[in-house]
């Protein structure tokens, strides 16, 4: 099976949308990844952010509306920063 490369359609295809949506992803994804490494339920997560099971799964599902205050919000609950990279 031969291998494309998409960058170049990604590349001319990324709109503030498309970028926004994968900033959700890769915060999502560390947010898991924590959750795991910690050995936190959703309910452990949704109560240290002082937030019910359902609050916490719709931050978690609203991609890309997330606000740098839910992202505070992780990091506090999970004691860990979410730093963006400048590239």
């Amino acid at each position: 099976m031969n291998k494309v490369d998409l960058s170049d359609f990604y590349a001319d295809t990324e709109t503030s949308e498309t970028r926004a949506y994968e900033h959700a992803l890769d915060i999502e994804f560390i947010v898991h990844r924590e959750m795991k490494r910690l050995g936190l339920s959703k309910s452990d997560l949704a109560k240290r952010m002082g937030v019910s099971l359902q609050s916490l799964s719709k931050l978690l599902n609203s991609q890309p509306n997330m606000t740098l205050k839910t992202i505070a919000r992780f990091e506090l609950a999970l004691g860990i920063n979410i730093v963006p990279k400048v590239t």
